[in-house]
């Protein structure tokens, strides 16, 4: 690889991909009730680690720690993926976030290979993306999961494990993410990343700014998207806000 040329792309798939955050959100905000720990969503963002963009069993752990009756992590994390399942089930289509089947459209069209790095387990991930119409963008073989790789975001192994499906080095992968704990992955693999938050929240939207990332789009039909994509890293330091 010369002069940053990007030759493969990874994209985290909740919040990412499709924007599925509310349930995950509901869901773990549902089985914090259940061992008597009452939470809103705003109180949840600011107290509980890596709320948004997991894993889940850190998560978990981190809505325990809030239990004066030291709740199980394990059981909030039982109810959690019980409630989840039971949530996205219930949805007639799952579609995938506004403008993301062009962005695709176009990486095929230049011929970068594609793939799907998620904390998310297989059976879900793999589900998700052929509900959304997704899956055959990227074949099961390029969706890489919680199951395998040792650790989860926010440490690389995910985005490393891309990487190498992908058959480029990591820093000639490019990675789309929603959330600071996707983008720590991305940043600790050595691969530069583009923000592509849902969170609005003022204090959340400078945090991912000040992550690292060589952009940050709000949607992905923003006009600067594509020419973002052909001239990433020709300006080195640049961070861009869509």
């Amino acid at each position: 690889m010369t002069g940053g040329q990007i030759l493969a792309v990874a994209f985290d798939l909740d919040g990412t991909l499709v924007d599925l955050e509310r349930f995950h959100h509901d869901s773990l905000l549902r089985a914090a009730r259940e061992v008597g720990i009452e939470l809103t969503w705003e109180q949840a963002r600011r107290s509980v680690p890596n709320f948004i963009g997991g894993p889940d069993a850190v998560v978990a752990a981190g809505i325990a720690a809030l239990s004066p009756a030291g709740a199980a992590p394990a059981e909030i994390l039982a109810a959690k993926q019980r409630y989840f399942t039971t949530a996205i089930g219930a949805v007639s289509q799952i579609v995938p976030r506004d403008g993301v089947g062009e962005i695709l459209d176009q990486l095929g069209r230049q011929g970068l290979p594609v793939a799907v790095g998620t904390v998310t387990e297989r059976e879900i991930a793999v589900g998700i993306l052929d509900r959304a119409g997704l899956l055959p963008m990227f074949g099961e073989d390029r969706v890489v999961t919680l199951e395998d790789v040792p650790r989860p975001k926010p440490a690389p192994d995910i985005y490393l494990e891309t990487a190498r499906r992908l058959d480029v080095e990591p820093v000639a992968q490019l990675v789309f993410e929603d959330s600071l704990t996707g983008m720590a992955a991305a940043r600790s693999a050595g691969s530069p990343f583009v923000a592509m938050p849902t969170v609005r929240a003022p204090d959340y939207l400078a945090s991912v700014g000040a992550a690292g990332a060589s952009a940050v789009f709000r949607d992905w039909r923003d006009p600067g998207l594509l020419s973002l994509l052909a001239h990433l890293l020709a300006t080195p330091g640049r961070v861009y806000y869509g």
